[in-house]
């Protein structure tokens, strides 16, 4: 039987077939390699790419089909044209037509020529004759190294090609060739490495052999335009967003300092506790340095830890254990719906600020989906430790309420929703896309585990209605990819981040001057300059660059209200009392602590100021 989703998909391909007239494109050469009985051979292809107005659908169509990362790298290839152009990818639709006349080894190498291709064709630039590229492209711009290059020259130089571009640091590359030797009647195969200069082979073939480091190189190259990238010296934390986040970090500052010293004074020599005071110091210079948000994330972390702690303690002296786990599911089960409810009246007037909206709508689909877990949980160690963490993850969400900046416009839901698929659609692609470079090259996938649990996550969140959560773990999902496939091969990571760095501050920038105060972008690009880990520090630089991107682009169809939500005010620190452990076998009734009472009255709050305004 055919798959239903299958043949959907040939319908599309055939009835959107007449929409584009092969004319109406920019046509590329593409070089890839090819296993022959003789070992790896050269072989050019053409490409011809269509940009038009659109939804943001990219359709691939090669003859014969080929593999996912030809697929893969056209997708990237209309993602990063958009993204150099600084134009919405979803308001144009990519047709890209290859021509594989045989079969080949692997598509990553087109990547950087069909990007070009693609630039050319949405700026209506034609491409010079005679040159030819290989290379990768990276969903930050850069082109990444390829496999095979001196046959693909030799192909190409076989076709008049004056001009061959490489990826930086591939001049000098080893291949392996296959050596056949007849004894009697018997053949043997030696495979040997060889060292070879490419420059100078491409010399003694009449071809200039040129390394390329980024897609403006390219562009340069192939149309004789330059890209120029977008700068701002200007600063990233401004006061109003240290104004911003200055009452969260101290309110929570008190609280986890007043845990600590209850935590101490019983379980002085817990692991943990012992950790927390640690985090506690970093958070503290944190604080000082007025790095509030990775002041707020090191109180968090101090928070779970020391909850992790008291609650284990708590039930290693429950005399009905079961029934004390039973009480704290109860206990986050509570938090959970509270976070719920103050969110769900906050946006009763509409999502304004998307960004916070999308954080708490995050948190606590992933608190639901940590206690969910726990309750499956036979080992009560890590049964308590997933409660911990659900309880402060649920909390979270109510902190980034706080962070709010309502406006007097609000994003309609119909957008979220259109825009949500889509944002997961592309998750699930570069993800894909990345597990196959991944297995291809022999290479652990790093990224795979933490990409496909944020995509989860996002299809919970989109199921939920919780559209702008779906959208930003979506964009979590895709840069993880991202950042895993722009770190193959030989790369300078203190270059790139950097380059990611001043990415992130424009973008920062160009939503500001948009009217749009990006709170979760700068967030993540704050955290990022507490790093030292260059992917955690890559990662955390272009979440930073994509969210606020992606915040100016939904805040680009917002509609004017006339009402604005009441913004939640930060509950007063008092010193929480913790849970009994013999609570389950005395009757009495667990305490509610202070955040949740002060919680559950904010709710209260929001719900009579709704109905006094309406």
């Amino acid at each position: 039987m055919i798959n239903k989703t299958f043949l959907a998909i040939i319908v599309l391909l055939l009835s959107t077939s007449s929409i584009y007239a092969l004319e109406d494109g920019v046509t590329v050469p593409l070089v890839a390699d090819r296993s022959t009985a003789d070992g790896d051979m050269g072989v050019l292809l053409s490409a011809t790419v269509i940009v038009q107005n659109g939804t943001g659908h990219v359709f691939v169509d090669t003859s014969p089909y080929t593999q996912v990362d030809l697929q893969g790298s056209a997708r990237l290839a209309a993602m990063v044209a958009s993204d150099e152009l600084g134009v919405d990818q979803k308001a144009y639709d990519f047709y890209y037509i290859i021509d594989i006349s045989s079969p080949i080894i692997g598509g990553p190498s087109a990547g950087g020529a069909l990007t070009v291709a693609t630039i050319a064709a949405m700026n209506n630039w034609t491409l010079k004759p005679g040159v030819v590229m290989t290379g990768m492209i990276n969903p930050d711009g850069s082109i990444g190294p390829v496999g095979g290059i001196p046959f693909k020259l030799e192909a190409a130089a076989a076709k008049n090609t004056t001009l061959f571009l490489i990826p930086q640091g591939q001049s000098t590359v080893t291949v392996q060739k296959t050596i056949t030797r007849k004894k009697g009647a018997f053949e043997f195969f030696d495979v040997k490495e060889e060292t070879i200069d490419v420059v100078e082979l491409g010399k003694k073939l009449n071809v200039e052999v040129k390394e390329v480091s980024t897609i403006q190189d390219v562009v340069l190259a192939f149309t004789g335009n330059t890209l120029t990238a977008p700068e701002f010296k200007g600063t990233v934390l401004t006061s109003k967003y240290l104004d911003l986040l200055e009452p969260l970090a101290t309110s929570m500052k008190q609280e986890a300092n007043g845990i600590y010293e209850g935590s101490a004074a019983s379980n002085p020599q817990s692991t943990l506790v012992v950790q927390s005071r640690d985090i506690l110091d970093r958070a503290e210079t944190m604080y000082k340095d007025q790095k509030y948000y990775a002041a707020t994330s090191l109180y968090f972390q101090a928070m779970f830890n020391m909850r992790t702690s008291n609650w284990n303690g708590g039930y290693a002296g429950a005399a009905d254990k079961e029934q004390y786990l039973m009480e704290l599911i109860n206990k986050v089960e509570t938090q959970i719906n509270s976070s719920e409810t103050a969110l769900e009246s906050f946006k009763s007037y509409g999502v304004s600020d998307v960004s916070a909206i999308g954080a708490a709508e995050s948190r606590i689909m992933a608190a639901r989906a940590k206690l969910d877990e726990a309750k499956k949980n036979n080992n009560s160690d890590e049964k308590i430790a997933s409660l911990a963490f659900a309880h402060e993850r649920a909390r979270t969400a109510q902190w980034w309420l706080t962070l709010a900046v309502p406006g007097g416009k609000v994003i309609p839901e119909d957008i979220l929703k259109d825009r949500a698929g889509w944002y997961l659609s592309q998750a699930k692609s570069i993800n894909t896309y990345m597990i196959e470079l991944v297995s291809e090259s022999g290479g652990h996938p790093g990224g795979i585990l933490g990409s496909s649990e944020d995509i989860d996550n996002a299809e919970r969140e989109l199921q939920r209605g919780y559209y702008a959560g779906a959208i930003f773990d979506s964009l979590q999902a895709t840069v993880k990819s991202s950042t895993t496939i722009g770190l193959f091969g030989k790369v300078d990571t203190a270059k790139k981040s950097e380059q990611s760095r001043d990415a992130a501050k424009a973008a920062i920038n160009d939503a500001r001057l948009a009217g749009t105060e990006p709170t979760l972008a700068v967030s993540a690009y704050e955290w990022a300059e507490t790093m030292t880990a260059a992917y955690d520090q890559i990662f955390q630089y272009s979440y930073a660059k994509m969210v606020a991107e992606t915040s100016m682009v939904l805040n680009s169809h917002s509609v004017t209200t006339n009402q604005t939500p009441v913004k939640p005010a930060l509950p007063p620190y008092v010193p929480e009392t913790l849970p009994s452990p013999a609570s389950s076998t005395t009757g009495t009734k667990p305490e509610v602590p202070a955040f949740e009472a002060a919680a559950a009255a904010l709710a209260i709050i929001l719900v009579a100021s709704r109905l006094k305004r309406n």
